[in-house]
């Protein structure tokens, strides 16, 4: 009975997912809340060609081994755009990563990029660069705050799992005057953005990046499912906690 609950939960999931996919296809234009953060990142290329400069995405240094390992999925989708609006303009974004999982997939992200866009000047070397090891935070941050520095660049967009050495990039960022976008799903990362910028994604905000940037019908069904779901244990929790006050 306790395997059989699980079961039916997920197998009710996928059904909703599933119709709503159907249903989303055939409308246009499904409407998402806007989010600051998603709303900053529309255009940041183009910004940055217009000013001669360059995009920077570091995406974080939680492995995809790992129980971080969903954030890391979520910055790779915020990756796969930026590097898809760069590619087609021969500006493929500067990308860091702090942990080697990503590695590999952040060079495919930017190597698909530029064959789809069929981009004359491909991948530059050191477009993508592994900084530190994730173990290693503060030399992690200390990499990502040269790379800015030594670049010139327009924009910052972190996106990924962050600790508090998230503060020694944002500063250098802030000093030279870079636009700065940040999501995490760390408390101490976020309350170290909050002061440098208004363009953050917070928690969950983080993980529906490919709803936000691909906008596929399944991916926004999923979004809607989980807020559904999410609703729905509020309630439950709220009425046990009522029930329990009456019964005494």
């Amino acid at each position: 009975m306790t395997v059989l609950v699980p079961l039916v939960v997920i197998a009710a999931v996928a059904v909703f997912i599933v119709l709503g996919s159907r249903r989303l296809a055939q409308r246009e234009g499904p409407a998402l809340r806007p989010l600051a953060g998603y709303t900053a990142l529309k255009g940041q290329v183009g910004r940055a060609i217009e000013s001669a400069s360059k995009l920077h995405i570091s995406l974080g240094r939680a492995s995809l081994t790992g129980t971080a390992s969903p954030t890391s999925v979520a910055a790779l989708a915020v990756l796969q755009r930026l590097a898809e609006d760069g590619c087609a303009n021969n500006t493929p974004p500067i990308t860091t990563v702090g942990d080697g999982t990503l590695l590999p997939l952040a060079e495919n992200n930017l190597r698909q990029a530029a064959e789809d866009a069929k981009s004359t000047v491909g991948i530059p070397p050191g477009t993508v660069r592994f900084i530190a090891s994730r173990t290693d935070p503060f030399a992690y941050a200390g990499g990502v705050a040269s790379v800015i520095q030594q670049q010139k660049i327009l924009g910052n967009v972190m996106v990924g799992h962050f600790g508090q050495e998230l503060a020694i990039v944002a500063e250098v960022a802030g000093r030279n005057q870079v636009q700065q976008t940040i999501g995490s799903d760390d408390p101490l990362a976020l309350a170290v953005a909050v002061p440098v910028t208004d363009n953050i994604m917070i928690g969950e905000e983080l993980l529906a990046a490919p709803a936000y940037l691909q906008g596929k019908p399944h991916q926004i069904a999923s979004l809607q499912v989980q807020d559904i779901l999410r609703i729905l244990l509020s309630l439950t929790i709220l009425g046990l906690a009522v029930y329990r006050v009456v019964a005494g």
